[in-house]
């Protein structure tokens, strides 16, 4: 299978898109009883890829999913691998994408420096390289800087979550996260905050953005699930069984975090109406998705999905 992605504003035509266990799966995998709350966000988990899949293929673009056959978390495959150009780079090992890994061939290049792919932003002629560790920033550098110019960058968390290049149309982000006059001075900026933004644009009214707060505090801020409160044994059992599948969704702006289909068309699970009149009067009309648990897996439909080819020129 070729593999082809040189930017995000190309029209896409093959995207990757994460996959979850069954209950069944689980428990088999796991050897002990899956609490009903659990049950839940997978079965309502699988019902939004469902969907989300759907909308792909109204839309043209044919999608890849594969089944998890264990307890892993393998629904946010942004984070094992990148496909820069005509090449997949591998930084992440995932059992249930040995399918595609054996479909791409030799176009496939396992070089294991951390999860920092979604770090790692390629657009035509530069390559945004942001929070890397010496060695992975060298090794990247190396092997982007002969094609693309290089832009550094030190901001907290995935830099999805934290600015989004809609396809030269507009930068959205989490304040001033890029220096966007100096290296795009054509393209306009939309900043967004916690404040028109995240947890509070996404529960309304107060009191009910004041009880999921309430239970994001009994996880520290790492996640809590959608539409309704975890029992202690719930809370035992993630911790003890499920702690990687989950992340600090507090610091995530999900309204930042989309896929882009062309220049013209997004997929988003946005909630904030700022963005969606935004992005229309420039002509880019959202598709709007359901991920009812995305403060569960601390994953946006960009963390969930993966380009792997867009149209060429």
């Amino acid at each position: 299978m070729e593999v082809w992605v040189p930017n995000n504003k190309n029209r896409l035509k093959k995207v990757l898109l994460g996959s979850v266990p069954t209950p069944s799966t689980l428990q088999k995998s796991l050897k002990k009883t899956i609490p009903k709350s659990i049950e839940k966000v997978l079965e309502e988990t699988q019902e939004d890829l469902d969907e989300i899949k759907k909308t792909y293929e109204s839309l043209g673009v044919e999608v890849l999913s594969y089944p998890v056959e264990d307890y892993r978390n393998d629904i946010n495959v942004r984070d094992g691998f990148i496909v820069v150009d005509d090449h997949m780079f591998i930084t992440e090992k995932s059992v249930s994408l040995a399918p595609l890994y054996d479909a791409v061939g030799n176009k496939t290049f396992s070089e294991h420096h951390g999860r920092y792919c979604p770090d790692i932003y390629i657009h035509d002629d530069y390559a945004i390289l942001d929070r890397l560790p010496k060695q992975a920033y060298r090794y990247w550098r190396g092997k982007l800087s002969q094609e693309r110019k290089i832009i550094t960058a030190f901001n907290k968390g995935h830099s999805d979550g934290i600015y989004c290049n809609v396809a030269d149309r507009i930068w959205l982000t989490n304040g001033n996260a890029l220096e966007y006059k100096k290296h795009w001075p054509d393209i306009p900026v939309m900043e967004l905050s916690t404040t028109n933004s995240g947890l509070v644009n996404y529960w309304k009214p107060a009191e009910d953005y004041i009880m999921k707060k309430r239970e994001l505090n009994k996880t520290d801020g790492r996640y809590l699930v959608h539409e309704h409160a975890l029992s202690p044994a719930d809370l035992e059992f993630v911790d003890n069984y499920l702690e990687k599948w989950v992340g600090y969704c507090e610091e995530t702006l999900f309204d930042i975090n989309m896929s882009i289909i062309d220049k013209n068309n997004v997929m988003a699970i946005s909630q904030n109406s700022l963005v969606y009149d935004k992005l229309e009067s420039l002509g880019v009309k959202i598709h709007k998705v359901p991920f009812r648990h995305r403060f569960f897996w601390d994953g946006g439909l960009h963390c969930i999905t993966n380009d792997l080819v867009r149209k060429k020129d």
